[in-house]
């Protein structure tokens, strides 16, 4: 047993071997992302890479959700301008320490999958999923455009035709019809889902650390020349536009009175 395995405040992470687990451990808010869980995964995500001997990381959620996107209750309709800058920037950050991770990284989703937790799954080399896993980006409807690179991932994922109606028309995709976009490896029933996760994380076990790690430099290398995420620092001016325009600001309070 490790005993040098980081505690977090909103997260869970342990270790058995190779393989490392990283947990979303918010379940009474669906596991929604506020700033000090963002912040918790980007140190988890550091401290797998200090790890030579952890080949795998597979990312899930506790309780009944995968993730339900950035806390609304940590979103204020008046916040300042700074404010939104490093909420953007610490989103984005997120989103490069896991594409960065030296492990190979798998989520594993469950229920509702919404915004943010849409760009952690999406950010990730594997991704299945169980038959009641919905993905959705309410932004739009709230008033705001996504952020945290989410349209550079959506149109290299997924193809600029979907990623521009699952952006702009906030409906549900359920997993199925994911699966059928390239946007997930497979889908399975909620009680195979760790197994059909554990299948592909014991062939990966079996490959070389070199391999696996330079295959994925290679392959992170491919989808940003694909698409390159490099203009994202522009998501924080546009999220601020969105929170300044009156049209915008009257959909933001209605949906989060609606919502709260």
């Amino acid at each position: 047993m490790r005993n040098d395995i980081p505690i977090f405040e909103t997260i869970q992470i342990s270790v058995d071997d190779r393989l490392g687990q990283l947990r979303l451990d918010r379940p009474h808010t669906r596991n929604a992302l506020n700033r000090r869980m963002i912040q918790d995964i980007i140190a988890a995500a550091r401290w797998f890479n200090q790890q030579p001997d952890i080949k795998v990381v597979v990312i899930s959620g506790n309780g009944p959700d995968f993730c339900s996107g950035f806390d609304l209750q940590n979103f204020s309709v008046d916040a300042p301008p700074e404010e939104i800058r490093d909420i953007v920037a610490l989103g984005r950050e997120l989103s490069e320490a896991v594409i960065r991770m030296r492990p190979i990284t798998i989520a594993s989703v469950h229920g509702h999958c919404v915004g943010g937790g849409v760009v952690l799954a999406g950010v990730c080399d594997f991704r299945y999923a169980s038959e009641d896993a919905s993905f959705w980006l309410p932004e739009t409807a709230i008033g705001i455009p996504l952020a945290w690179a989410g349209i550079p991932l959506l149109v290299r994922e997924i193809g600029p035709l979907m990623a521009t109606e699952l952006t702009l028309l906030c409906e549900k995709m359920p997993a199925s019809k994911a699966l059928a976009l390239g946007m997930l490896n497979d889908v399975v029933p909620r009680e195979k889902l760790d197994d059909r996760t554990a299948r592909t994380v014991k062939t990966l076990l079996q490959h070389s650390h070199l391999v696996l790690e330079a295959t994925k430099q290679q392959i992170t290398a491919a989808r940003e020349a694909l698409v390159s995420s490099a203009y994202s620092f522009t998501d924080a001016h546009l999220l601020y536009a969105g929170l300044c325009d009156p049209e915008s600001r009257s959909k933001r309070i209605k949906y989060l009175e609606k919502h709260h």
